[in-house]
């Protein structure tokens, strides 16, 4: 049987503070929370009337939403797969539709698709002006795990955009602190007032779990795409680098002390780096001339050109041999896809 004693009188000072210090706790954090700035009341019927899902070949596949009231409507590049799938969109306001492929950037994870016109046309949601700042709420709108119509709240995490490497390409977003599920890429992530602020492509992993940061299109891609309608030409050198610090030993240990650039980690077959005979681990430190020091660096240089196009890599090798210019000539992401430029 359990027996109860009064407690030691030492020992009850100590609950007493602890319970304070609880109190005192609880009521701060209701005090940011209560001071957090509430979404607009009707954010959740905006976006439920303007988004649809996927369907490619009948199975969902992913979400989107309507840009335009005449029928433009976004989803994720991925989510469409290749140029000859079947897509339908399934709205809460339309039903189900047959839609066309407009447009892709691979280079942004994005495609644009069209139905055919409406009587008084589809609820769209506009784009808004600006990234809200680090640190503020955002909301993306999907079809989490196959369960449509759900809303999902995440926190800008970045000022700035990023490129992630995955799906076999580098794609440029801006990050959102968030646990984002399969079934939402393509959803639009808004803000508070039901704008949209980036559209969902994917999330960061480790050893294919997810670690809670949604890589999100930035708002420049949609409304290039938007304005020209156009299937993009998008540059690559068709492989995936990483700084040395990522790196153990075992490749650190092959470079003298604090050096600077970028490895070639990841090679596509018969891709531009692969044609120029570059080789897994040659570390990159200048291109064109100017220094490498982060991924990004040369990422953004190779995105300032076009395919066809030449850009001049300083690459020291692992093995000892020295360092050596070498021109590689750019690929283009969207080869496999059909040169579309629809005319309205």
């Amino acid at each position: 049987m359990t027996q109860s004693s009064p407690p030691d009188g030492r020992v009850s000072k100590w609950i007493l503070l602890l319970t304070l210090l609880i109190a005192l706790a609880s009521r701060l954090a209701a005090g940011q929370e209560t001071s957090r700035e509430k979404p607009d009341p009707g954010l959740y019927e905006k976006a439920k009337r303007a988004s649809v899902v996927i369907l490619g070949n009948d199975h969902l596949d992913g979400s989107g939403w309507f840009t335009d009231p005449e029928g433009l409507l976004f989803t994720a590049a991925h989510v469409v797969g290749r140029a000859d799938r079947r897509i339908d969109v399934v709205s809460p306001v339309a039903g189900r539709l047959e839609a066309k492929l407009v447009a892709v950037d691979l280079g942004h994870d994005l495609a644009l698709l069209r139905v055919e016109k409406r009587e008084g046309g589809y609820p769209a949601l506009k784009l808004a002006d600006a990234l809200p700042p680090p640190g503020e709420d955002v909301f993306l709108f999907g079809a989490p795990l196959f369960r449509p119509t759900l809303l999902l709240r995440g926190m800008v995490a970045s000022d700035r955009t990023a490129f992630e490497y995955y799906t076999g390409k580098y794609i440029e977003t801006v990050h959102v602190a968030a646990t984002v599920q399969s079934g939402t890429s393509g959803g639009p992530w808004l803000n508070g007032r039901g704008e949209v602020i980036g559209l969902q492509s994917g999330v960061m992993s480790v050893n294919s779990i997810p670690i809670g940061i949604a890589n999100v299109i930035p708002l420049q891609a949609l409304r290039e795409l938007l304005k020209s309608r156009r299937t993009a030409a998008t540059p690559t050198l068709g492989a995936a680098v990483e700084e040395p610090w990522q790196q153990g030993r075992d490749v650190l240990d092959r470079f003298p002390p604090r050096t600077e650039g970028v490895l070639l980690k990841i090679l596509q077959k018969d891709k531009p780096a692969d044609r120029a005979k570059l080789k897994q681990w040659d570390l990159i430190t200048a291109a064109d001339g100017k220094q490498v020091r982060v991924s990004a660096d040369l990422l953004r240089m190779v995105r300032s050109k076009q395919p066809g196009e030449s850009i001049k890599l300083s690459v020291t090798h692992p093995d000892g041999s020295g360092t050596e210019d070498v021109n590689v000539k750019l690929g283009k992401l969207e080869v496999a896809w059909p040169a579309t430029d629809e005319k309205e």
